[in-house]
């Protein structure tokens, strides 16, 4: 960014010394009130005015202000154990995380303490909003007069040295003693100061590309974008002042740094992971347009804007929009596969804390960067505050939170711009130095990794603020530790930075920044610890989208496990230091050295080996067994079964479905349901999505249909903590969801363990298989089909069996309901069709005592039946326990996802998926997975069976010509592979993982 901008950009934050944290948190500060106001109580600190700031007009009485009131947890103590343990791999509670809206109701206020605190403000004239769903804030508006008066403070003016002006509150607020306790931090108070973009600018005169943007071409799944000819050329050629400029020599190209980190090309990629991108600016998404037309990509990026979002348009002149584009762009050339949102606000206190804040509670993004900073002394202590608790929440639900820790070396708070105050301290940055955020600092690299040093602008040095409990993951102390902390017996200061990578803007990264009027795209090289921190977001994006880590989640809260990686997970830094004496600042402190420093931390990544290692900490899924039920109806939104009403479910809208305690499945011990899903009445063409409450709703797809359409489909789905399971209309019309439940998987005994076989065919009436003659089943007849001592199924010990069953040729509209023989016919369905219609299911039911199973034909027209066995279960433990995963796409050939092409799957051709991630499913015995098939170019079926083995007699999923069609699998794992194959003509496939069986 240029001086003018960056002046533009810069306030100083004002606060007074931070208070000290407790193990792993950071205490608020309580004031006591004057001798003769023995029970009111100030909470936090008055902020210091900015060096060379002069008193200006005061505010206006009736100027209006937005403030947050953070509350304190309901049980601090419980919060920190809880995120001891979750993040302890020797805890019983490791990884354990809370879902989407549950940190409210476990660790937020009290409904008392709320409602106190609202009375009081209320009290005083202000205007109280509804609780965040953080359940610790409380918006409140005001103006100035009435803040005065509420908190017992006044407001003063200020001009400050860049001819900005503000006000400030004098004194920290003042609370009723009864409730002053309650209260972590009132934010908003003052206006005089924000966050700074932690880039160091361009790198010399920005160049102008000319010609318009050249058309994007499809990317292949696991490709590193490489940067065009055209953009490589304009770099590399001198013009306007601008020297020519090389790729590792000035800067490094996304293709360049992957290989350098071996971060390029995954081999293990699967898709659904979505970035969060922290801003307090508006950016200009034809910049992000033209990066991606240059490389190739077509990452999805949006915004959210935050109170209305950040007001200052972005253009070159200002610098608006330098830093999110950095941001946005280095994310997507290495992780070109992840979504990407962008998170924007005002750059006030208050609503930077509320960009946090929707982050953390939308939960949507499992990563977050962040490359916005203030050092600790220049930053509000409230803010400081109620930001650690949104980072708390952020580790207790999985987030993986990066952040850069600024360019101005191990002296924080200098800035070349200004006489800024504490510029010559060695003081850390924030939000780096919570313990809750990946510190991220900065090296200078030319010509390979071997060569990399210090930027001496990488930000680094102790916390002042936050300890750490000895042992805890940060179990070393870099040279030039000192407890500036007063940390006590038993603990640490809290050191920055974690890791780093390039940083140097002599070193820095290409971005497409500012438009002419004439459509001309300008490109910059930008450096500083803001590039480097989207690096390791895209590191850990690539991680949990890698399929090591699809099988059993996300990295989430990464510090401990990132501390202990071998030495070889990193690229060590051992050169340098991070002084930068024009701070005034002489002390050479922090030296680079082997192993953690306090100039580059544990180094830059090694990236393969940092996904493997962070993967492999991830433990599986609890073993659990599986119980049959009779098939019972639990949910019918057209008569107001399961859900309250009648109404259709709406576009893009969700059922959250009870199912444990309802149809037979127990209470407790659940870890997943199979369920017969049934799509009736819908409006418009659309698929569902199943998947746990309480998760981010994945990519993955249960059933198709169109516009008329009854399509059924079993669903194995793991539950959320709730007991619920949640149903997603994809579509732009409504829906009418009907649920039969057939059984469930617990980690309580009595269940049965699995056994894969086949497929293998065991019926086919056309042909005669299992049954005496070829003639289809009659209108309201039944197939009675013995299946002990069929197609691998033992002829005593199984209790169920798993059938994949098609219905084909009918001569009506009907249904069929599968039942084991000797029960009582249930109204429940497992294949809906209409009339000459084939139609595929699989069906998991209980074995009759006589070894059959019964299959009805619920429409007064003829049906041929087809079914091919995929397994049984049986009381002993000699088979396999089911563990939940995902749910997560692992093969799509429309982007070449799980396989090297983006082309149809040719009739009579064979397409491997390799499920061998080196981790679990290299072990596992089967896989469940809902495969799709979609643009068929004529009628036909698809056969997956396990790679190694002859092509099976059975089908997996049947279609017509231009059908998109979806079934749920259970195939047997041989060779960490798995084989599809259509018959005929060419198709789309998709597969999408919901657990496996080891």
């Amino acid at each position: 960014m240029g001086r003018t901008a960056r002046e533009k950009a810069f306030r100083w934050g004002t606060a007074t010394a931070a208070a000290l944290a407790t193990v792993v948190t950071m205490a608020p500060m309580s004031y006591a009130g004057a001798a003769d106001e023995p029970t009111p109580q100030r909470v936090g600190g008055a902020p210091k005015i900015p060096a060379g700031a002069v008193r200006a007009a005061d505010p206006a009485a009736g100027q209006a202000l937005d403030l947050s009131v953070v509350l304190e947890p309901r049980d601090p103590a419980a919060l920190n154990r809880f995120l001891a343990e979750v993040s302890d791999p020797g805890s019983p509670n490791y990884r354990k995380y809370l879902g989407t809206g549950e940190f409210a109701g476990r660790f937020g206020a009290s409904p008392q303490t709320v409602a106190q605190v609202r009375a009081e403000l209320a009290a005083r004239g202000l205007e109280v909003g509804t609780l965040e769903p953080d359940g610790l804030t409380l918006p409140v508006h005001a103006t100035v007069g009435k803040a005065a008066e509420a908190f017992a403070t006044d407001f003063d003016g200020y001009r400050l040295k860049d001819g900005g002006t503000g006000f400030t509150n004098t004194r920290a607020p003042r609370f009723a003693g009864e409730i002053a306790g309650d209260v972590r931090a009132v934010v908003g108070l003052s206006t005089l100061a924000g966050y700074v973009p932690r880039n160091s600018g361009a790198k010399g005169p920005a160049r102008l590309q000319t010609a318009p943007d050249g058309a994007r071409q499809p990317r292949l799944t696991g490709t590193t974008g490489t940067m065009c000819a055209d953009i490589k050329n304009l770099y590399g050629t001198a013009s306007d002042g601008s020297p020519a400029a090389y790729d590792k020599q000035d800067y490094w190209s996304a293709r360049s740094l992957a290989a350098a980190y071996n971060m390029a090309d995954q081999p293990n990629v699967q898709t659904g992971t979505t970035v969060a991108v922290y801003s307090l600016e508006n950016y200009d998404l034809r910049d992000i347009n033209s990066y991606q037309a240059c490389h190739g990509t077509k990452a999805s990026v949006s915004s959210v804007r935050v109170n209305g979002g950040p007001s200052e348009p972005s253009g070159i002149d200002t610098g608006v929009g330098m830093e999110t584009a950095l941001d946005v762009q280095t994310v997507i050339g290495l992780v070109p596969q992840a979504k990407v949102l962008v998170y924007q606000g005002e750059n006030t206190w208050d609503d930077a804390t509320a960009v946090l804040r929707r982050i953390v509670t939308d939960n949507r993004a499992k990563v977050v960067s962040i490359s916005w900073g203030l050092c600790e002394a220049n930053t509000p202590t409230e803010v400081m505050d109620a930001e650690n608790l949104l980072y708390q929440q952020a580790a207790a639900q999985g987030q993986t939170v990066v952040a850069a820790s600024g360019d101005s070396g191990s002296t924080g708070c200098y800035n070349p711009y200004y006489d800024a105050p504490n510029a010559d301290r060695l003081v850390t940055d924030w939000p780096s130095s919570s313990p809750y955020v990946l510190g991220v600092g900065g090296t200078t690299m030319r010509g390979a990794v071997t060569g990399q040093t210090t930027w001496t602008g990488s930000g680094g040095g102790v916390s002042q603020r936050a300890k750490l409990a000895s042992g805890s993951f940060q179990n070393r102390t870099g040279t030039g530790y000192a407890n500036v902390c007063a940390a006590g017996s038993g603990e640490t200061c809290r050191q920055v930075p974690d890791v780093s990578a390039v940083g140097d803007p002599a070193t820095g990264y290409p971005v497409a920044f500012g438009r002419t009027s004439t459509g001309g795209q300008y490109w910059h090289i930008i450096g500083g610890t803001s590039g480097a921190a989207p690096v390791w977001a895209a590191l850990m994006a690539q991680a949990d989208q890698d399929l090591a880590c699809q099988a059993n989640g996300t990295v989430g809260h990464a510090h401990n496990a990132l501390y202990r990686l071998p030495a070889t997970a990193f690229r060590d830094v051992t050169t340098g230091n991070n002084n930068l004496t024009e701070s005034g600042n002489h002390s050479g402190q922090y030296l680079a050295g082997t192993g953690y420093d306090l100039a580059t931390g544990l180094g830059t990544p090694n990236g393969r080996e940092i996904v493997k290692g962070l993967c492999a900490a991830v433990p599986r899924s609890a073993a659990s067994t599986f119980n049959a039920l009779t098939p019972t109806r639990v949910l019918d939104t057209r008569y107001g079964l399961g859900r309250a009403g009648t109404s259709p479910v709406a576009a893009n809208g969700t059922v959250n479905l009870k199912v444990t305690g309802a149809g037979g499945v127990p209470a407790t011990g659940v870890t997943a349901v199979v369920v017969n899903v049934t799509a009736a009445s819908p409006t418009a063409t659309g698929h569902l999505i199943a998947y746990p409450s309480g998760t981010t709703r994945p990519q993955s797809s249960n059933m198709n249909w169109l516009k008329g359409e009854i399509i059924p489909n079993l669903v194995t789905v793991p539950v959320g903590k709730d007991g619920s399971v949640s149903l997603f209309n994809a579509s732009s019309g409504t829906v009418h969801f009907v649920a039969d439940v057939a059984g469930y998987y617990s980690t309580e005994a009595g269940g049965g363990t699995y056994l894969p076989k086949g497929p293998s065919r065991v019926l086919d009436t056309r042909n005669a298989i299992g049954v005496s003659t070829r003639t289809p089943v009659a209108g309201r007849g039944t197939v009675s089909l013995k299946v002990a001592g069929a197609g691998g199924v033992p002829a005593a010990g199984a209790t169920a069996v798993v059938l994949n069953i098609t219905a084909t040729a009918p001569a009506s509209t009907g249904h069929l309901i599968a039942y084991p023989n000797g029960a009582t016919r249930t109204e429940s369905s497992n294949i809906n069709w209409l009339k000459g219609q084939t139609r595929p299911n699989m069906v998991v039911l209980p074995i009759g005592t006589d070894g059959k199973v019964n299959l009805f034909n619920a429409g007064y027209g003829t049906v041929h039946f087809v079914a091919d066995v995929a397994g049984y279960f049986t009381a002993d433990t000699t088979g396999s326990s089911f563990h939940t995963a995902g749910p997560s796409r692992l093969l799509d050939t429309r982007y070449a996802l799980g396989t090297a092409r983006n082309t149809p799957v040719p009739g009579g051709a064979t397409l491997v998926l390799n499920v061998d991630d080196g981790h679990t499913l290299a072990k596992a015995k089967a896989v469940v997975l809902n495969v799709t098939v979609t643009a068929p170019t004529s009628s036909g079926f698809l056969t997956v069976w396990p790679d190694g083995t002859a092509l099976p007699n059975a089908s997996s999923v049947n279609w017509v010509k231009g059908q998109t069609v979806a079934n749920l699998v259970t195939v047997p794992v041989v060779n960490g592979k798995i084989d599809f194959r259509p018959n005929a003509g060419s198709v789309h496939v998709i597969a999408d993982l919901f657990g496996y069986y080891m």
